[in-house]
């Protein structure tokens, strides 16, 4: 969330965005470090561009970031009543934070939830001077996926990134992303996702992250 557990939902194959921290332009989950005792509320609608009215599907995503390594949430799928709703929980820890001479490294689970296995992931992410990379490993059973991404902030505080994320069951998309920082407790982005093999599974989206207020 980020902002945004990844999964397939739409029966077309669609992606829902919500990742461990949402307040990023960047779908994978990060290994970047919390805002100890905090809440992160987000709301999501996507849908396949050429048939928006009647595919989009509308979210809620909650994240508790319990210390400045750990954090969890749930997640709630398709509120429209024109789709299926589910409710998927997830986790993640910080390994090892990022340093001037070294990347971060976390793990964690996406997709908890009783009807589909779990997916657990190991990424990692470095910063330099010309923008934010990661990188990420994602077991789902006996399937392997991975993903990658690159964010920039530009000097208007607009954040680009540009992210390729292959599923575990082969399915791929690739994103490009648009984040702004509307106030220091309102997060805006704008997506287009697009899918390796059929535009009919593209998707675009828009998200609204309220950033972080303390638990105690």
């Amino acid at each position: 969330m980020q902002r945004w557990t990844i999964t397939l939902s739409l029966s077309l194959l669609g992606l829902s965005g919500a990742l461990a921290i949402p307040e990023t332009v960047v779908f994978m989950p990060t290994a970047n470090l919390n805002s100890p005792r905090s809440v992160y509320l987000a709301t999501e609608q996507y849908g396949v561009p050429r048939y928006y009215n009647q595919t989009r599907t509308r979210c809620f995503y909650t994240q508790l970031m319990l210390t400045e390594r750990f954090d969890c949430g749930v997640d709630f799928w398709g509120l429209d009543n024109n789709q299926p709703r589910q409710t998927v929980a997830n986790a993640r820890f910080v390994l090892t934070p990022e340093s001037k001479r070294s990347p971060g490294f976390s793990v964690g689970a996406l997709n908890i939830t009783e009807n589909a296995n779990p997916t657990f992931y190991l990424v990692g992410t470095r910063t330099t001077s010309f923008g934010r990379f990661h990188l990420g490993a994602y077991r789902q059973g006996e399937r392997t996926g991975w993903s990658g991404a690159y964010q920039a902030t530009l000097p208007i505080g607009l954040e680009l990134a540009v992210e390729y994320f292959k599923f575990p069951d082969g399915t791929a998309y690739t994103s490009f992303g648009a984040g702004w920082q509307v106030h220091e407790s309102l997060y805006l982005c704008s997506y287009y996702s697009r899918h390796h093999q059929t535009r009919d599974a593209d998707l675009f989206g828009v998200y609204l992250a309220f950033t972080p207020f303390r638990l105690f």
